[in-house]
């Protein structure tokens, strides 16, 4: 057991380690691809790409709102909306920094999507002006319809809205923390916090006696109830019981 102990902040910073750098790659092929598309394509050019045919397609166009074209308009607006994503951005890096070794690595992950397409879609924000670039907002060039093709008026999809890696990264970090959620609500139903890390248990029995007491007696009746036999169990407890009335 202790040699396991001694592991384990070893794994977990391995662990921050690799989903570090997952969410640094994620954010430079979220950049790059932006570039190259930037660079070979000609905006408000319909399908100009065909990845698959009838399904996936590049087009490039530009957003300065937020997803879905949601958000706010003009310099104001645009202000207002990198000043969102800055925050969210910054919550999201800082939680994985102080709480990494409190996080499990599947929350890592998650995390680590969510800052790379944060972050990715902030630098757009910021940075990419039409006085400085010739464009104004975030890039977007990843089109799919779903059930015919742009070609199709009896498509489901047709088409849905544009987005980026970026986009990507951020909509498969929400699924995947949804569905962390779910886990975890199926795992530990009614899972009491207090019993699961000891630190709170510790910090419980300081500042709340009455509540370590009650923690600490449902231990001792779990170690009753798993080492003697039913006989000696019920005994045991009688002479517990008279012991607590005593101090009492």
């Amino acid at each position: 057991m202790e040699a396991k102990a001694k592991r384990q902040p070893h794994t977990s910073q391995w662990h921050t380690i690799f989903w570090g750098c997952f969410a640094g790659a994620m954010l430079l092929l979220d950049i790059l691809s932006k570039w190259i598309v930037q660079s070979l394509v000609k905006p408000g050019q319909a399908n100009a790409v065909t990845i698959i045919p009838n399904f996936l397609y590049v087009s490039l166009s530009y957003n300065t709102k937020v997803a879905f074209s949601l958000g706010f308009d003009g310099v104001g607006g645009r202000i207002l909306n990198i000043c969102i994503s800055l925050v969210m951005s910054a919550v999201i890096i800082a939680y994985f920094v102080v709480a990494r070794d409190k996080l499990h690595p599947f929350m890592k992950a998650i995390l680590a999507l969510l800052g790379a397409g944060a972050v990715g879609n902030l630098i757009d924000r910021c940075f990419y002006w039409k006085a400085t670039t010739g464009f104004d907002g975030v890039i977007d060039f990843i089109q799919f319809y779903l059930g015919g093709g742009p070609n199709a008026s009896t498509s489901i999809v047709n088409p849905f809205a544009t987005f980026n890696w970026a986009d990507s990264c951020l909509t498969v970090g929400v699924i995947l923390f949804i569905v962390y959620l779910i886990y975890d609500a199926v795992k530990h139903p009614h899972e009491d916090p207090y019993e699961k890390d000891p630190r709170v248990k510790e910090s419980t029995a300081e500042s709340n006696p009455s509540r370590g007491n009650a923690i600490a007696s449902k231990k001792e009746d779990e170690a009753l109830a798993k080492d003697q036999p039913l006989g000696s169990k019920e005994e045991a407890k009688e002479s517990k019981d008279l012991a607590s009335k005593k101090k009492d």
